[in-house]
């Protein structure tokens, strides 16, 4: 038995804040096609290696109200699986939920969609082993229900029993609106692979690699960062292993760059130098984070922070972007020496930052705004608590640095 588990495939992803119209028109439609590239690079994977099926564990499209062209892609891509009679199975998810019929898809004959309740598929391999699959799709955007109390235990008939589910783990920084389960829920069903979606880092939950988040086919920002692709599932006698392959044509990467306090062209020419000998073989959504090693001059703080050497950065790497494959996104700077700041008291500030910077604020905070998907993939992936409040303290302490702690009514 050999199959492909992937999930939050995300097609038609708008990549906000990052398409703005400031890119080369060439740039752009690559990013706006990284989504679609990366999923037929996996069915031409799939056709290659001639698998037994095919599982897709949620999120396919980025939105419930999917356009004429993502639809028309994945058709297209089912019908390739579905000339060379490999099968696909569907789960939708939080942010594709299924309404209405699942028969009115339009899907080939190939593919088969799980309902809103959890449900078992056939599916009997050319070698005769009959292996059953276990899923259900989201109906609406939240579920709070832990729905995997509703799956079946294992069918024993079965040569293989496969689990299929759009959801957050306990284990996994999350939310709990999406079918939240905990390891136990899933190792009492005595399947022998769960093929999971939701989170975009990939992972194994277990220590036998058998339940595993494969993670989405391409980064979307920088907390997605690495290769993205699919998991290849393969059997040796009654054992399972898996591997992954690579399929995302765009790379996101934070790199560290170690320098000395300079003036600010010398720096950016610095910053490059380094970029140049990496020698990136696809084509990389770069985070500069610097990291000075001494005491850095009023000037320069105040070039890094107004944001001017991230300007000048950024736009030096669209002009050659193709022949370095690298584009630089941001910029953001540490520093071993703390520096201190004359327009506030830091023993005040960092009172301040210890009384409001609180994990019961964060929760409440992001409450407010988890009816925006883009926050919720943000919050979901794998930036964590610690990045969060430094980011805030970097940006009040630049603020204050620039305006002298009065903002303009303006």
């Amino acid at each position: 038995m050999k199959f492909i588990h992937a999930a939050d495939l995300h097609l038609d992803s708008p990549f906000r804040g990052l398409i703005s119209g400031g890119l080369p028109s060439d740039l752009e439609k690559k990013i706006l096609d990284s989504t679609f590239t990366s999923f037929k690079n996996l069915v031409d994977d799939a056709l290659f290696q001639n698998v037994d099926f095919v599982l897709l564990a949620g999120d396919l499209f980025d939105r419930n109200d999917q356009s004429l062209r993502s639809k028309i892609f994945l058709d297209q891509q089912l019908e390739r699986l579905n000339q060379k009679h490999i099968p696909v199975f569907i789960i939708f998810g939080n942010h594709d939920f299924l309404q209405g019929g699942k028969d009115s898809l339009g899907f080939p004959d190939n593919t088969k969609v799980f309902g809103p309740k959890p449900e078992t598929k056939y599916l009997t391999l050319k070698s005769g082993q009959r292996v059953a699959i276990h899923g259900f799709s989201f109906n609406k955007q939240w579920i709070t229900k832990p729905i995997i109390k509703d799956y079946p235990v294992a069918d024993q008939s079965a040569d293989w029993n496969i689990g299929m589910l759009h959801g957050s783990a306990d284990s996994v920084k999350s939310q709990d609106n999406y079918a939240p389960f905990t390891l136990s829920d899933l190792q009492s069903k005595n399947y022998d692979y769960w093929a999971l979606g939701h989170i975009h880092k990939r992972q194994s939950l277990d220590n036998k690699g058998l339940i595993n988040y494969s993670g989405n086919t391409q980064g979307r920002h920088i907390n997605e960062t690495g290769k993205k692709g699919y998991l290849l599932v393969e059997s040796n006698g009654k054992s399972l292993s898996t591997s992954f392959h690579s399929t995302a044509p765009i790379i996101w990467q934070k790199i560290l760059i170690p320098v000395s306090s300079k003036a600010a062209n010398t720096l950016i020419k610095n910053i490059f130098d380094f970029l140049h000998k990496q020698e990136f073989k696809l084509t990389t959504f770069i985070r500069i984070v610097l990291d000075f090693k001494g005491p850095i001059s009023d000037e320069l703080i105040n070039k890094l922070n107004d944001g001017e050497v991230e300007e000048v950065v950024r736009d030096q790497s669209l002009k050659d972007w193709q022949n370095v494959n690298f584009f630089v996104t941001s910029l953001k700077f540490e520093t071993s020496q703390q520096i201190k700041f004359s327009q506030i008291d830091q023993k005040y500030f960092d009172e301040a930052k210890l009384q409001t910077l609180t994990s019961k604020n964060l929760e409440e905070i992001k409450r407010e705004f988890m009816k925006y998907d883009f926050i919720q993939d943000f919050l979901s992936s794998s930036i964590d608590q610690k990045d969060i409040f430094n980011l805030a303290a970097q940006e009040i302490l630049s603020d204050t640095l620039i305006t002298g702690g009065n903002k303009s009514d303006n």
